[in-house]
């Protein structure tokens, strides 16, 4: 008995609830075919939403296998399957959309499919495919049928507003921003992310439920990137390590590493014009973890830094090479050399600017230490350490290449320098500096063996310093250039 009586109290909330909805129905006209039509209609613009109903991954492999082999669809759900799929990359690499014939053969179905709903549902499905392409991933040929499909939304947006009739809640969205159907897709909320202001980029991602692994969060990073170039000197400068953490994955948003070359080198080019330009050194650890060494790495670094004109940068290019080659020599001295000799830093730094090469070549107890100095002393060598069969920082030497001379410094200043030309090497060595291996293995002693160009000390004079006189053998080289 009192299990009834508990029972009765949700019978009455229920049979109340029913009631209220019948009367709602009587009130929108149900059993009126007119009014149910627009009910039905009003059900569908408030809830279609642009994600859509999900659909099992094998579903849509299978249509797409097939229409890839026939060129057409068997019904309409396949060929809303194909829509889905259509800008996917399969195991192999391939995406639909890379191909010309079939990609024209899926628009053709998707704008002539029978009525007006089911073409907006193929649209809708081919949006979601647009979220969703892998873009900073390395596939060209896909890439260009992203493009296509990008223009294709475009243009078919035009057509389906046009159409008239009822249109989703997410259409009606797009329309307020079809700058995601275009060239610059996030430019638009550059300058709101670059103030903390992410709410109108927020609300676009929730109403076309755009998923949270798309590249427009990524393209947005680059939208904020630009916006903060585009800011005088003292601006840029305070923003700028907001936006290496941002870059470096640090700020709550995945950033791929294709996308992390680009917002580096649009850091990188910017700050180069600064009217002052002094070392950043988190901006130089980024360009050496997302580009590499700019001597070593100067295809790479042509092809991803450039200048407004679309060239080259080589403003920035050589001030990180400034930049490095500067704190190596300094380093290598203070860590490596017996009595942190600053001279013969100093000395070497004058020459930066003409050094084609340089490399340093330390012992595998050295490579080894991973205290800080030395830990962020052997990341930035990335690329020009040499493992050598020298013994202790006595024999760690700096290889610095200057046209057809190398001149060898060692961190006991009493080995002197010692001179060698370049061409008078043997192949051997010259192709295992010039090797992009990290840390290879660098016979010194077979180097030293050879009968170099000069030998001078590093010992004052009465009537002159040492650097007088090697700069007496040096300049001329110089001059040459």
């Amino acid at each position: 008995m009192p299990a009834r009586q508990g029972v009765r109290p949700a019978i009455d909330a229920l049979r109340a609830r029913l009631a209220g909805a019948l009367e709602l129905g009587r009130a929108a006209g149900w059993g009126e075919p007119r009014a149910m039509t627009a009910a039905l209609e009003d059900v569908r613009r408030r809830h279609d939403n642009a994600a859509g109903r999900p659909v099992a991954a094998d579903r849509i492999s299978r249509a797409v296998a097939a229409f890839r082999r026939r060129s057409k669809v068997a019904d309409l759900a396949q060929l809303r399957y194909v829509c889905l799929g259509a800008a996917t990359l399969d195991a192999e690499g391939r995406c639909l959309l890379a191909e010309p014939a079939l990609r024209a053969r899926l628009f053709d179905l998707a704008e002539t499919v029978p009525g007006a709903r089911r073409q907006l549902k193929c649209f809708q499905a081919l949006l979601r495919g647009y979220w969703s392409f892998p873009r900073y991933q390395e596939a060209p040929a896909a890439a260009i049928g992203m493009e296509a499909l990008r223009g294709w939304l475009a243009r078919r947006y035009g057509q389906l507003l046009s159409g008239g009739g009822g249109r989703p809640t997410w259409f009606t969205l797009l329309g307020r921003h079809l700058n995601l159907l275009g060239e610059s897709p996030c430019e638009r909320y550059g300058p709101a992310l670059l103030r903390g202001d992410a709410g109108e980029l927020q609300a676009v991602i929730d109403g076309l439920a755009i998923p949270a692994d798309s590249w427009v969060k990524q393209e947005a990073v680059l939208a904020q990137a630009k916006a903060a170039a585009a800011l005088p000197d003292s601006e840029w400068l305070a923003v700028l390590p907001q936006l290496l953490d941002i870059a470096a994955g640090k700020a709550g948003v995945e950033v791929s590493a294709r996308l992390a070359q680009r917002c580096v080198a649009l850091y990188l080019s910017r700050h180069a014009r600064c009217e002052t330009v002094g070392r950043h050194e988190a901006l130089l650890d980024a360009a050496i973890a997302a580009i590499g060494n700019p001597w070593q790495r100067r295809p790479a670094w042509d092809a991803q830094v450039l200048d407004a004109q679309g060239k080259p940068d080589e403003l920035a290019r050589e001030m990180v090479n400034g930049w490095l080659k500067d704190w190596l020599i300094a380093q290598f001295f203070r860590l490596h050399s017996a009595d942190a000799d600053d001279r013969r830093a100093a000395y070497w730094q004058r020459y930066a600017p003409f050094i084609t090469s340089l490399w340093i070549g330390l012992d595998s107890k050295a490579m080894e230490r991973r205290d800080n100095r030395q830990g962020r002393f052997v990341r930035r060598s990335a690329g020009c350490l040499l493992l050598t069969d020298a013994a202790g920082d006595d024999e760690a030497a700096l290889l610095l290449r200057i046209d057809d001379v190398l001149a060898v410094e060692f961190g006991d200043s009493g080995r002197g320098l010692q001179l060698f030309r370049w061409s008078g090497l043997e192949g051997k060595l010259q192709r295992r500096l010039g090797s992009a291996r990290e840390a290879k293995y660098f016979s010194l002693s077979a180097l030293l063996a050879g009968e170099p160009e000069a030998r001078l000390a590093h010992a004052d004079e009465a009537d002159a310093p040492w650097e007088a006189r090697f700069d007496q053998r040096l300049r001329p080289l110089l001059l040459r250039r």
